[in-house]
């Protein structure tokens, strides 16, 4: 702790343990930390020097300052030189920067293997515009890429601000937090290692040919509900940010409309998020949807579906004057606009809004709804349409970017995989719902990885050689795995929830009794 505390002082964020690279958030830019003659130097030590070297059995990371550069750089090696598929955990906790860092390793993978393709195979290049943060081309600045990938790169790397724009949202610890966790399979196609030394080159060309990325435990809660000081998902203050020509075309109730016009958004004193207005990063998610080829129509019924969760949050219930058992719909005008943007008849929706279908027996019959339970439907129904939405871009940036259908080169032999993953960080807000839980046992069974591979491992592989080692001593979360995962723990309580709820009372004795506080 000293070490780290000491190196932050003197603006260096990372620090080395074994084979793992620490890195604390500096909350400021260090521009210098990440300059191509930085990248250089990183993928010199690591990547091309010892390629096909035998050295003095010193580690190459001895001569150089911890950094994030080196975990690319040895992956992209492990990869090119051993031919084995690689794999970087990005883990902590929230706000720790765990995002900036995937953007970080993907972008000097890239840069790895421009450098690489130029060394092995002296391939040419072409010079492309990179867009600035007002979103706009500038002449003076470009990025040199491989003409034959160029297409794929730009693809692969792009696809994080549509990610950002649909999965992340700001938290009290984070503008930009990702509220829901990546897999990305970066996909190279490689040459054997052999071949490539009997034709005299210094490093196997590997070539990003794709990428396929996972997501899982998207925060569908947030739709619906954030803490006053937060904000939902950023996309909707996007689009409400965006020209009202723009707004209209999508849809025209979004006519003179902002933040406090729809009540899943409401009041935000954040408007720019990471150095750019919510208007200027809705202008660079558009030319980012168009690179993997949403536009015209798709664009629209993709914003339109944005719009209809946005219209459901302002869907009044209110007790039937008759029957107070049973609910109304009330919002005349957002009902219209909700039954014009579906294309769903009015009085479909209202009873699709305001029943439910119960079958028994092999008969169906309509149950009513009160205002609580019709509201709590609509906003289930609300997240569940966000959730496929967002599920639908990640199939179609998938399509844009997996080496399958978009690689030109060899695709018989397979390709060669870096894995970057990039997950929630513990979590412990005010009100903790299923989310956090499934958050925090995932980031439980991370930190045991992590005890395992660092310590026990090491403990093992020490007694095995015979080799003395004075006691070590660190925390073990079994104790908390087991409260979750056991044979008599939550999951198993959960599940049995839902066959017998009134066991529900065992589980609160359980939280009373352990008194685990990840786990509020």
């Amino acid at each position: 702790m000293y070490n780290l505390k000491s190196r932050h002082v003197e603006s260096k964020p990372y620090t080395r343990t074994g084979d793992i690279v620490i890195a604390v958030n500096p909350y400021k830019w260090l521009l210098e930390l990440y300059s191509e003659e930085r990248r250089h130097l990183y993928a010199n030590a690591l990547v091309f020097e010892n390629s096909y070297r035998q050295n003095d059995g010193a580690d190459p990371r001895s001569k150089i300052e911890p950094h994030v550069y080196e975990a690319s750089s040895l992956a992209y090696r492990g990869l090119a030189v051993d031919g084995e598929n690689q794999s970087i955990l990005v883990s902590g906790e929230s706000g720790a920067g765990k995002t900036e860092t995937v953007k970080i390793l993907m972008n000097d993978l890239a840069s790895v293997q421009r450098e690489a393709q130029g060394l092995a195979s002296g391939q040419s290049v072409i010079r492309r515009k990179k867009a600035t943060t007002s979103g706009k081309n500038d002449d003076a600045v470009v990025d040199e890429v491989p003409h034959s990938t160029s297409v794929i790169v730009q693809r692969v790397l792009d696809s994080n601000p549509l990610l950002e724009a649909f999965g992340n949202a700001k938290t009290l610890r984070n503008d930009n937090s990702s509220r829901f966790g990546k897999y990305i399979n970066l996909q190279f196609h490689g040459e054997d290692p052999e071949v490539a030394a009997r034709c005299g080159k210094q490093l196997p060309s590997c070539v990003l040919a794709g990428s396929k990325c996972e997501v899982y435990l998207l925060e569908k809660s947030r739709v619906v509900s954030h803490e006053e000081e937060e904000r939902t998902f950023h996309i909707f203050y996007q689009l409400l940010a965006a020209k009202e020509e723009v707004k209209m075309d999508i849809w025209d109730g979004l006519e003179d409309t902002d933040n406090e016009s729809f009540v899943y958004v409401g009041f935000t004193e954040t408007e720019i998020i990471e150095e750019q207005t919510d208007a200027e990063r809705f202008q660079h998610t558009i030319d980012s949807l168009a690179l993997i080829g949403i536009e015209g129509d798709s664009l629209k019924m993709l914003m339109r579906a944005i719009c209809i969760v946005l219209q459901l949050g302002n869907i009044v219930f209110e007790p039937d004057l008759k029957d107070e058992d049973k609910s109304e719909i009330t919002s005349t005008e957002e009902l219209e606009g909700l039954s014009e943007l579906m294309g769903v008849a009015k009085g479909d929706l209202i009873a699709a809004l305001t029943l439910r279908t119960v079958r028994a027996r092999g008969e169906e019959y309509k149950v009513a709804l009160t205002p609580e339970k019709a509201r709590d439907s609509t906003d289930a129904f609300a997240k569940e349409i966000y959730a496929k939405t967002f599920l639908w871009l990640v199939r179609e940036i998938n399509d844009a970017t997996c080496a399958e259908k978009n690689y030109d080169g060899d695709k018989s032999d397979g390709f060669g995989i870096i894995g970057l993953l990039d997950i929630f960080g513990f979590e412990s807000f005010e009100t903790n719902r299923f989310e956090q839980l499934c958050i925090n046992y995932a980031n439980e069974k991370l930190q045991q990885k992590f005890t395992q591979d660092i310590f026990r491992s090491v403990q093992a592989e020490y007694e095995y050689e015979g080799i003395e080692l004075g006691e070590i001593t660190y925390d073990d979360n079994t104790d908390v795995l087991d409260l979750v995962e056991g044979r008599m723990g939550l999951l198993s309580f959960l599940n049995e929830e839902c066959v017998r709820p009134k066991v529900r009372f065992v589980m609160f004795r359980l939280f009373r009794e352990a008194d685990v506080k990840v786990f509020p």
